[in-house]
């Protein structure tokens, strides 16, 4: 069984936003960034757990919200639902199920921290089909920096997921978005335990 179906949301808030991590503030920081750069109407969140950032998602038309924790999904149906037009829970693990989101629908998509724990195929060739030409990814990808891959926040039920963890090279990310999706830059952000999250933008053509 994939370890993140037994992490408690609980437990992942807060080891996500203790002070010495620091990543759902700057992750939901990057999401509105991207809303207000296209105001899509159609969004489809890839790793979607509790929702974060999801409420900057409440002028769009519909939002899809794909995760293999139900209970992760039940939360974010709880906080969101009520503010947002039509959130579509999809539960999946995208590396053996398919993601039923109508092809060439989705104007942007956030990728936030997902690929470090999937596979790269079969992520990008659902992006691919879910992304409509001219459409916005954006990828966050954690960078480490040998301080290990789960920090020690007092949160032990973590520890497991980093046996399937991968950092994903930009080599390997940029490999897997060409030719479809063309690079359009990257931002790096520090965070207080010598990690950084790196933001990437790309195109569908």
């Amino acid at each position: 069984m994939n370890p993140w179906s037994d992490v408690p949301a609980d437990d992942y808030e807060r080891h996500m936003s203790h002070d010495t991590v620091g990543q759902l503030a700057c992750l939901s920081e990057i999401t509105q960034e991207k809303i207000e750069q296209r105001y899509p109407q159609t969004i489809a969140v890839y790793g979607a757990c509790t929702g974060n950032g999801f409420v900057h998602f409440t002028d769009a038309r519909r939002v899809y919200a794909v995760d293999l924790n139900p209970t992760y999904l039940a939360i974010c149906h709880e906080r969101y639902d009520p503010i947002l037009n039509e959130l579509v829970l999809i539960q999946a693990d995208i590396n053996q199920d398919p993601v039923p989101i109508p092809p060439d629908s989705a104007e942007l998509i956030i990728c936030h921290l997902f690929l470090e724990y999937v596979d790269l195929e079969r992520a990008f060739a659902s992006i691919r089909q879910t992304l409509r030409r001219g459409g916005l990814l954006n990828v966050v990808l954690q960078r480490s920096n040998n301080s290990g891959w789960v920090s020690n926040t007092g949160v032990t039920t973590l520890q497991p997921v980093a046996a399937i963890a991968t950092e994903v090279a930009e080599e390997s990310l940029l490999a897997h978005t060409a030719p479809a999706l063309r690079f359009e830059g990257r931002q790096t952000y520090r965070m207080p335990n010598g990690k950084s999250l790196i933001s990437y933008d790309f195109i569908k053509q």
